[in-house]
């Protein structure tokens, strides 16, 4: 049971060979204002990251009356004009649009607006209606295993595979309002990876106000994430909803540019291209074989006549580990002068 390792997003393909895809996650952070929303979507674009992602949910379709949140998600909703509003606004600055779904009539509203890419919280992992709804979306689905069991996920793909969904991401992460270091668990990435295959998104939610929130992501990526998703906030005041977690504009827009640095240093996986700057280290660094004193033409080279030393030539000699097949017992052609490398055409 592997999922794609490869999904189009807005026409694009990524791969685990693409640069991090770095989602925005506006969530609640809006704080119930169209205006505040549009000032976060323009602050995601500014930062260089390649989608936006809207949280779009229904207090009533989404948890019972007497949860604590219930009241405050009320006053942040937004009607349906109001959400159409704000993705035809997203389509309008040209950033891909990911939309974040809690429940089903969510789910309905977000099929009028064809997003790019829809979400699922772990919270619909076992949500056999939701999971369904989703599947069938007609675009890449990410769904949270946040604090979910083995089993739990593995029945859950199982079953987006079996609805025709092919292009599932799984994403990693929890929120606890900030996740503390040692409960972030990184290393679940390496086991979604080995175990089911596919593209990885990691969502981070530790202390922005730590130096680590910019870069801990650069973890994520090392065990085999692609995709990043990180909260933004215009101003982070503990009165407003969606602040434990979030960057303001101009950390968030830091935090873009230091995973695009840093995915540089990534590189190559093979070791057969070597780059140019392989290649000018090889001729600092590699050792070749040497004369090891003057040498005449005639000779029959043995170990006595030579030495491993680096030279930093130009010209790639003999390696030291080829000597005893390549060198030994090999009649010189030539006159070698002591410290001059040793050289195929050299030898007979």
């Amino acid at each position: 049971m592997k999922l794609n390792s490869s999904v189009i997003i807005a026409g694009k393909e990524y791969t685990d060979k693409s640069p991090p895809y770095i989602i925005g996650e506006v969530a609640c952070a809006h704080q119930g204002d169209l205006e505040i929303a549009k000032l976060l979507i323009d602050a995601v674009v500014k930062s260089g990251a390649d989608c936006v992602q809207l949280q779009i949910f229904n207090p009533a379709a989404n948890m019972v009356p007497s949860s604590k949140l219930y009241k405050t998600l009320e006053k942040l909703k937004f009607s349906s004009s109001q959400w159409k509003y704000l993705v035809d606004y997203v389509r309008s600055v040209k950033i891909d649009l990911s939309l974040f779904i809690y429940d089903e009539p969510s789910l309905d509203l977000a099929a009028n607006f064809q997003p790019d890419l829809i979400k699922l919280n772990s919270s619909e992992l076992s949500n056999p209606k939701i999971l369904e709804g989703a599947a069938k979306f007609g675009v890449p689905m990410t769904l949270g295993t946040g604090s979910s069991t083995y089993s739990e996920i593995k029945a859950a793909i199982k079953f987006v595979l079996d609805c025709g969904q092919k292009d599932l991401i799984l994403m990693h992460g929890i929120q606890n309002f900030p996740t503390k270091l040692e409960n972030l668990n990184i290393n679940r990435i390496s086991k979604l990876k080995r175990d089911f295959g596919g593209l990885i998104i990691y969502a981070d939610h530790t202390d922005p106000n730590l130096e680590l929130c910019s870069w801990i992501d650069l973890l994520a990526i090392g065990r085999g994430a692609t995709f990043l998703e990180k909260h933004i906030i215009l101003k982070r005041e503990a009165d407003k909803v969606d602040f434990e977690a979030a960057l303001e504009p101009q950390e968030f827009e830091r935090y873009v540019r230091n995973i695009r640095i840093a995915n540089l240093a990534l590189g190559l996986d093979d070791f057969d291209n070597l780059t140019a700057a392989d290649l000018k280290y090889r001729k600092f660094q590699k050792k070749s074989i040497v004369a090891a004193q003057d040498l005449t033409k005639g000779t029959i080279i043995q170990q006595k006549h030579v030495k491993y030393l680096r030279v930093q030539s130009d010209e790639e000699g003999i390696a030291p580990i080829d000597f005893p097949k390549t060198v030994e017992g090999k009649k010189l052609k030539c006159h070698k002068r002591q410290f001059q490398q040793l050289f195929i055409d050299d030898l007979k």
